[in-house]
């Protein structure tokens, strides 16, 4: 198994040389989440802001910094030496995007290459960055000319987002290009939000109430965020403005047995049970993610049946969660957060852009709608269905709804009519905001009695 960290070594790793290994494994395949903590475990406390900076801005500005390399490589690195490759797009993200000063960045890039244990690529790298400073002012204008290349969006995307969004797509692409904001959710249960923001006042923390959730609220800047006042006790989270919506959209009524597919992480799970006092069920396929939601109910002392079962599945599991036997129908309320494409939230996870596929939404849909109709069983007549996804790909909202409505005579589109988003032809789109929300969708269902 290769090393990750270098000639063996266990000591910390150089920031640089652990964003080059990242952004390799990124191309290899792998996801953002299944490298960075490894890594990050072996970076210096002082660096790991600089670690994922890099990691993180390198992914989100890879095919403009790809096609880049390409124009400065006389030939392109040979298959066992893809790692120089995103050790030259990480440089070149310091040069391009950082504004770092170029000497010195040309020089600590190009010595990853003894880190790397591949001494011999130094020529290649240092003459690539260095060319870079000398020619830039020609080789920038071409990239600014093809979309693609000028948003950083592989063409797939930008296409979809073009003819789904007219009015919207070029804002889309540019938000997710933005760092996304900290956003918290205020547990009201222990206190309300402007007593929150006083304490955060008290404490130097700027931050502000969110618009459309009334549990929200933005930090001006990221911290760390265990060191927030109360974190500990469970008078906040950290839950993006759009998703925290879910539970408003729900109202849970004291009393109602509620469903959660799809729960892992947590965070809509525990916000509804903030909301009112519910009998609530948790369920994810994947029973390490479930974990996650152990940890986030335990930190706010909440407590909910959860449960490891594949939605998809033929399975009759759920009668026994909804109550009284004579009566169990059925699920109260179900929120539904199925698995999509996740291009509502690209700023938060660049590397979805390197790694999502045309061919993934067609799969993701067909997924969509047989999780649907099974959670629609689960329904008990005269009960509510929340559908959501942070997509902004039609295909996957409210085109699956309207096919939905169509295809099951007790199912009633509910009108959202709301302050946030735009309307669709079936329920609400919202679209990542700079210093705002993310992308999201929802859509309310109604089961005739």
């Amino acid at each position: 198994m290769q090393n990750l960290y270098g000639r063996g070594s266990a000591s910390a790793i150089n920031p640089r040389h652990a964003a080059t290994l990242a952004v390799a494994a990124v191309i290899s395949g792998q996801s953002l989440n299944q490298v960075i903590p490894s890594l990050e475990d072996r970076i210096d406390d002082g660096e790991r802001g600089f670690f994922r900076d890099l990691t993180l801005g390198s992914c989100r500005w890879y095919f403009r910094l790809n096609a880049l390399a390409k124009m400065l490589l006389k030939n392109p690195f040979p298959d066992e030496d893809q790692d120089l490759h995103a050790l030259l797009v990480v440089g070149l993200y310091q040069l391009t995007i950082q504004g770092k000063a170029p000497h010195a960045a040309v020089h600590a890039t190009v010595d990853v290459c003894e880190d790397m244990g591949k001494g011999y690529a130094k020529p290649v790298i240092n003459a690539c960055l260095r060319r870079y400073g000398r020619e830039y002012e020609s080789l920038l204008p071409p990239l600014d000319d093809n979309p693609v290349t000028a948003t950083s969006h592989p063409k797939w995307l930008v296409k979809m987002l073009k003819k789904a969004w007219p009015e919207q797509w070029q804002d889309v692409l540019a938000a997710n290009n933005e760092r996304a904001p900290l956003c918290l959710r205020v547990n009201q249960r222990q206190v309300d939000r402007d007593t929150y923001l006083a304490r955060l006042t008290a404490e130097g923390i700027d931050a502000r109430a969110g618009e459309f959730s009334d549990s929200a609220i933005y930090l001006y800047e990221s911290c760390d965020v265990t060191a927030l006042p109360g974190f500990i006790d469970g008078d906040v989270s950290v839950q993006d403005e759009a998703a925290q919506l879910a539970a408003q959209l729900i109202a849970p009524q004291a009393g109602e047995y509620v469903l959660d597919a799809c729960a892992a992480p947590g965070g809509k799970s525990a916000h509804l049970l903030e909301s009112g006092d519910i009998h609530l069920t948790a369920v994810d396929a994947d029973e390490a993610r479930l974990e996650r939601v152990h940890e986030n109910l335990a930190r706010l002392d909440l407590s909910a049946n959860v449960v490891c079962m594949d939605m998809c599945s033929d399975e009759v599991w759920w009668p026994e969660f909804c109550g009284d036997e004579a009566e169990n129908t059925g699920f109260d309320a179900i929120l539904l957060d199925v698995p999509c494409s996740a291009t509502g939230v690209i700023r938060r996870h660049p590397d979805i852009r390197m790694l999502r596929r045309r061919e993934d939404i067609a799969q993701l849909v067909a997924v969509q709608g047989e999780i649907l109709d099974r959670a629609w069983q689960m329904l008990k007549p005269g009960g509510r269905l929340l559908y959501a996804t942070c997509s902004v790909l039609p295909e996957e909202n409210s085109e699956q709804i309207v096919r939905f409505v169509d295809r099951q005579a007790d199912a009633t589109l509910v009108t959202l009519d709301k302050d946030w988003g735009i309307a669709c032809n079936a329920g609400r789109q919202l679209f990542p905001t700079p210093q705002g929300h993310d992308g999201f969708y929802y859509a309310l269902l109604h089961k005739q009695a």
